[in-house]
């Protein structure tokens, strides 16, 4: 019986990765496939493998866990935090179930191909769309989330996630799949160009340029940046919804000037400024407000903040988070929280900033983390502890590499 519980168990947790940004129509399959691991994990797992525990990012990230957990307890409303603490508690659930597993390999290649999924369901989605509508306009309006499988925000940083492992996988060496991680390349950012995902093509210039200092041949690589640069370029004066996602071009007022229309159309300007009045007004910084305590506090900061009726009651009923995992932590849980949050991505980039794939995924989350509350999401804390097992669950020969450099 254990032996078929260890040939079985990989493919246990590569199909649950694959399935998680399809959970749109597979909603119950990630829990089921989930029990399984948790009932087989026991027979699988070696005494040694918990050694891959003791890291120093992990037992920060423990110790987040407790403090929220602790802090929500004595301080907060626990009955109501308790969804996000269970969020963040998933993360780490994914790291401990992955030390039975060696490489990293096949999960990046599972990532790969549940990203080209996503692409091609969406892509699928969009033609039916388009042959009843005639245009489609992605700039704004609800249609990007029926077309979308999920959020076009965490669509385009799986992207990002995707090509990042394409470029690794490629490496030094002639393989047989290298034409096939670049096609996946070229893919991934022209699907990002298409649906206008502005994170997700900041996040790609940033790490194509990264990579001309992680490579060896840059006079090559450069010429390569410059090509991607080119599409991009071509793209913006192509793609009137990437202009218009960019440049708010969709506006008929021709007297406003770029920061007047990005403080009218981005939402987030409207929700950081209601961050900075609780920051100012409530008594936080020891022991927080709480994770809900804080949105009901955003929420009452929109009733005042947004003097047009119909975007009010839009930012009301949406409910909107504090768009930002630093200053969720620092609002809801105080100063210790946000500083064990803080002190993970410090002990991620320690020792491991002369590798790109590494680098390149902490820069990514460390952006990502910037606009998005990603523990508010299910799919977000899974895949922040996808990336922390991309960064701590490397062969020895990476570590004997760079680590001990």
């Amino acid at each position: 019986m254990k032996p078929i519980l260890k040939s079985i168990y990989p493919y246990l947790f590569l199909f649950f990765c694959f399935l998680l940004p399809l959970d749109k129509y597979a909603a119950a399959v990630p829990n089921i496939v989930l029990i399984a691991m948790l009932a087989a994990f026991p027979f699988v797992v070696k005494k040694s493998d918990f050694k891959k525990l003791l890291r120093v990012e992990l037992y920060l990230f423990a110790g987040l866990l407790i403090y929220v957990t602790l802090n929500s307890i004595v301080f907060q409303e626990v009955a109501r935090d308790m969804v996000i603490i269970k969020k963040i508690a998933s993360a780490i659930l994914l790291v401990v179930l992955y030390i039975p597993l060696e490489k990293t390999e096949n999960l990046k290649k599972t990532i790969i191909i549940s990203v080209l999924v996503c692409i091609l369901i969406s892509l699928y989605n969009m033609y039916w769309f388009y042959l009843q509508e005639g245009a489609f306009n992605f700039s704004a309006g609800l249609a990007i989330k029926d077309v979308l499988i999920i959020d076009r925000l965490y669509l385009g940083f799986l992207c990002v996630i995707s090509i990042i492992s394409s470029m690794v996988l490629i490496g030094k060496k002639y393989s047989e799949y290298n034409t096939w991680y670049f096609a996946n390349i070229v893919f991934c950012v022209g699907f990002v160009l298409l649906i206008s995902a502005r994170i997700a093509i900041i996040l790609l210039l940033v790490l194509f340029f990264l990579k001309i200092f992680y490579t060896k041949n840059k006079r090559q690589y450069l010429f390569f940046f410059l090509g991607i640069a080119a599409i991009i370029i071509s793209t913006f004066a192509l793609n009137k919804n990437l202009m218009e996602r960019f440049f708010y071009t969709q506006t008929e007022d021709k007297t406003q000037n770029y920061i007047e229309l990005f403080a009218r159309w981005e939402p987030r300007v409207v929700i950081w400024e209601c961050n900075y009045r609780i920051a100012e007004d409530e008594n936080f910084l020891m022991k927080g407000l709480g994770f809900y305590h804080t949105k009901d506090l955003l929420v009452a900061c929109f009733k005042e903040v947004v003097e047009r009726e119909k975007k009010r009651d839009f930012f009301i009923k949406s409910r909107y988070n504090s768009h930002n995992q630093f200053v969720d932590f620092l609002l809801s849980t105080g100063i210790i929280g946000v500083l064990l949050f803080l002190g993970i991505f410090i002990a991620l980039t320690r020792k491991r900033w002369r590798d790109f794939f590494s680098t390149g995924l902490v820069i990514s989350l460390f952006f990502f983390a910037i606009i998005e509350n990603f523990f508010h999401r299910q799919l977000g804390a899974y895949y922040f502890g996808i990336i922390i097992i991309f960064l701590l669950m490397e062969t020895k020969n990476f570590e004997n590499k760079f680590i001990k450099k």
